[in-house]
């Protein structure tokens, strides 16, 4: 059914093109340039799943307001503005870890590997009605040094004080930063009056060791995965990784666990594909757990994310497209857009034209938004005059973008979408 819907996509755009270079010319009417090898584009639309899970995170997200009212706004760009011809996925450097943990287990001694001096260590209770911890109930053990917090630490400071500073944690949460003159090694953390559960933050601000995850993409449409690579670097070069785990967070909350392949240089990979898009907005998380060791054989964990956003293919653009001198004398461009369900729409592109010198340079940004109904519909972007100045013909439409704004989600993206003659 899926082949069959893909091949009634693809020969309904073979049938409009078709048509179009058929008909006699006509000033302003376009087709799009076919997709190229890096664009996203929808083949089949698909129904937007309309039964939320009724997870506890998604009960406490607002609800997303819908505006109705049509909106186009438009700015010039400078001409020598380098922009990004393709998005890149987010990547971070991780340098932390966390631990969830039982009362018990800090009671008994908590193992905690630190690859370097100066290490941050928050602890946070997971209800606050446990009530702050006292620094000097709280034990530190690192080789043969076992001290209290208050000696263990330069600094110590209690959830008001890091809120204070700008960071929000939860409340009764207690942070340290151990003195550079302790070490490293296996340090073991331990509070005789701990009750319930609690969450241990590690960061080592010093450490030469970063674990970073790189998706191979930012957006994907229902039925498409990314790519996911997990590495372990020490300062500027790659070491092997002896366990990857992890889980993909939806934006309702719900979590699904992964496994990772390991592979021959050392790192962790995961093909991560959504099995359905929630009608709660946001974006998609892959949280990694690994460990890893320096050439001493000391044991490294690091945690990292890496996020994506996912859309059900819920509208197209139609590949028909016209443009318009505007009252202005600015340029319109009308784009077909094929909606399977009715929602807010917007599109967005760059307008390049040729330059003074001869070149193709980038002239302005425009986007616009509108509630369209299912079925064939059209949004517009507008090119005021000031946009067109010192740039002429041809033009082309670079970055050519189609969104479901409640869904925050990314449907189209084109990087050289149309080429044409100023109407």
């Amino acid at each position: 059914q899926r082949s069959k819907l893909q091949y009634d996509a693809y020969l309904n755009q073979v049938l409009m093109l078709a048509t179009c270079l058929a008909m006699p010319a006509v000033a302003g009417t376009h087709v799009l340039l076919p997709p190229q090898q890096n664009d996203m584009v929808t083949t089949a639309l698909q129904a937007r799943d309309a039964t939320p899970r009724l997870t506890t995170a998604a009960a406490a997200m607002p609800r997303v307001h819908v505006e109705r009212t049509p909106l186009s706004v438009s700015w010039p760009l400078p001409h020598d503005a380098a922009l990004q011809p393709q998005p890149q996925p987010f990547a971070r450097s991780s340098r932390e870890y966390w631990r969830d943990v039982s009362a018990s287990e800090l009671q008994q001694g908590l193992k905690l590997p630190l690859s370097a001096p100066g290490a941050i260590i928050r602890l946070s209770p997971g209800s606050a009605a446990v009530g702050k911890l006292d620094p000097a109930g709280v034990h530190l053990q690192l080789g043969r040094q076992s001290l209290n917090v208050n000696a263990a630490s330069s600094q110590v400071a209690d959830a008001a004080a890091v809120h204070a500073a700008g960071m929000d944690v939860p409340a009764a949460s207690m942070v340290m930063q151990l003195k550079p003159e302790l070490g490293s090694g296996v340090a073991t953390l331990q509070v005789p009056a701990a009750n319930g559960r609690y969450v241990v933050h590690v960061y080592e601000p010093q450490s030469p060791f970063t674990v970073t995850a790189n998706a191979d993409r930012d957006d994907l449409l229902l039925g498409q995965s990314v790519h996911v690579r997990v590495a372990l670097q020490d300062q500027d070069h790659d070491m092997p990784l002896s366990s990857v785990g992890g889980l993909l967070r939806a934006p309702d909350g719900s979590s699904t666990p992964l496994s990772f392949r390991r592979q021959a240089d050392g790192s962790f990979t995961v093909d991560v594909r959504p099995r359905s898009i929630p009608t709660t907005p946001g974006l998609w998380e892959v949280h990694s757990f690994t460990v890893g060791r320096d050439s001493a054989g000391n044991e490294i964990r690091r945690d990292t994310t890496t996020v994506f956003a996912a859309a059900a293919p819920v509208a197209r653009f139609s590949g028909l497209a016209n443009t318009a001198r505007a009252a202005d004398q600015g340029i319109d461009i009308m784009l077909g857009v094929t909606a399977r369900d009715a929602s807010r729409y917007a599109v967005s592109a760059v307008l390049y034209g040729r330059g003074t010198d001869g070149s193709m340079v980038p002239a302005a940004f425009a986007q616009s938004a509108a509630w369209l109904s299912s079925g064939n519909g059209q949004l517009i972007l507008h090119y005021d005059p000031a946009s067109l100045q010192g740039v002429g013909a041809p033009y082309e439409l670079r970055d050519l973008r189609l969104q479901d704004q409640p869904a925050v989600g990314l449907l189209e993206r084109r990087a050289r979408a149309m080429s044409f003659i100023a109407p």
